[in-house]
């Protein structure tokens, strides 16, 4: 961590932390919330939520814009413009898509019958919120918007330009069945964003957890295809050899599981802890069970930390499924990358994670500890890889009773633990964009 003398305060930070936090109306932020839950955003398709959220960011003293992609996707932009503009840009960030959300064909392997908790459908107990994405993304989406509504609508005359944006595409997804659009996903909406114009000095995005971080792991996807031979079952015990490879298939699968912990341990380090996982099978005609099918595909993930290139992490899978060849030459497999995403950090003493780390500190009133050994991608990765410094923090844990209608859990969210991220973003806010940028500059 920076051993750099920290600046002191502003001056007026208090006053003007004071005077944002005034504005945050908290029946205001829970409907927010709620017409977001309510309004449907799978990946892909989240045009109709973005010009909600560019309206709301215009009602309450942003510059509001969808920003569209195609006709199905867009981003919402909002500005608090700078008139010296003599301060960092800040980007506010979070995305605002779903995993779920569109297809019987998707939602059938979610649970039948689809859990309430899993529609878009807002549940409103208390105070927490519930309904598909309640907590990640649209929570997070809705804390970085109310942080800066509440800076712009305290009227604060800040040096530095705020910016927020909201991002299509966050969610590791590709085209549903039948779509014709491909690059919906892995962040192909803050890519947009950032080609557009929209690169700031630094950016902060919400996610989880409520620790700032400055690092996390990139995605592979491979699959590995067990090969075997279309079989009958009516003349099986008549041939010379079965090559069924469902049978090969269960081989794989428990190296995998095995080797999975085994790569984990190799590239622990940082705040990481890289996992794997086989996600999902395809192979055979469930409409004509008495033929065998050639072959069986699995779908794996992988998560290589910002210290691993993906073909280093093909390389050690590879090695992998050729040793269990060996010990078992009746496994044959074909290994193909289908996706790789490196993981990126951006350096702990960087400007904006010690505001980040001063303003969490100013709000709990006690230090700062890092959470270890995380695996959780966000398009967070492609924001550092165009060289933005970037942090990233979530809302806090709050310990609740076991729900196997939200399994992940990311559905639920309590408007109290809302409330204290949007007082960290406010802070960091304010530090940043009240700075000269050749303050901030010095903290790399």
């Amino acid at each position: 961590m920076s051993q750099q003398q920290p600046p002191a305060p502003v001056e007026g930070y208090q006053d003007m932390v004071h005077a944002a936090e005034s504005q945050f109306d908290r029946e205001q932020f829970k409907q927010l919330l709620m017409d977001m839950v309510n309004i449907p955003s799978p990946t892909g398709e989240e045009a109709e939520l973005a010009r909600y959220m560019a309206d709301h960011m215009t009602a309450n003293g942003l510059q509001g814009q969808t920003q569209y992609l195609d006709d199905q996707q867009a981003n919402a932009i909002g500005k608090l413009p700078s008139r010296s503009k003599q301060g960092p840009e800040l980007l506010l960030y979070a995305s605002f898509d779903t995993h779920l959300g569109g297809s019987d064909e998707e939602e059938r392997w979610a649970g039948q019958p689809l859990p309430s908790m899993l529609r878009p459908q807002a549940r409103l107990e208390g105070d927490e919120i519930s309904g598909l994405g309640a907590e990640n993304p649209k929570a997070y989406a809705a804390c970085v918007t109310t942080a800066a509504t509440c800076i712009a609508k305290a009227g604060l005359e800040l040096p530095g330009e705020l910016t927020v944006g909201l991002g299509a595409g966050g969610m590791t997804a590709l085209s549903r069945p039948g779509f014709s659009r491909r690059n919906i996903g892995h962040g192909a909406g803050v890519m947009f964003m950032l080609q557009r114009g929209y690169r700031p000095d630094y950016c902060v995005m919400c996610k989880p957890v409520y620790a700032v971080a400055w690092e996390e792991v990139g995605i592979c996807n491979f699959t590995i295809r067990v090969k075997g031979a279309m079989g009958y079952v009516g003349v099986r015990h008549m041939m010379p050899q079965d090559q069924n490879p469902f049978p090969q298939v269960a081989k794989v699968i428990e190296a995998l599981e095995a080797w999975f912990p085994t790569y984990t341990a190799r590239h622990t380090s940082g705040l990481v802890a890289p996992q794997g996982g086989i996600s999902a099978i395809e192979g055979g005609w469930p409409h004509k069970p008495i033929i065998t099918t050639a072959d069986v595909v699995l779908h794996v993930d992988i998560r290589p930390s910002p210290r691993t290139d993906p073909v280093q992490v093909k390389r050690e899978l590879q090695a992998m499924l050729t040793e269990l060849s060996q010990q078992h030459p009746d496994v044959v497999t074909e290994l193909e990358a289908t996706l790789a995403i490196p993981g990126a950090t951006t350096s702990p003493d960087n400007w904006i994670i010690q505001s980040m780390i001063r303003a969490w500190e100013d709000v709990e009133q006690t230090p700062h500890e890092p959470f270890l050994n995380m695996s959780g991608y966000t398009d967070l990765s492609v924001i550092r890889q165009w060289g933005v410094p970037a942090a990233r923090l979530g809302v806090p844990f709050r310990h609740q009773e076991p729900d196997p209608e939200d399994s992940l859990p990311m559905n639920r969210v309590h408007l109290d633990d809302c409330y204290r991220l949007i007082q960290v973003l406010i802070r960091s806010a304010i530090d940043t964009c009240s700075r000269p940028i050749e303050i901030t500059q010095q903290y790399q």
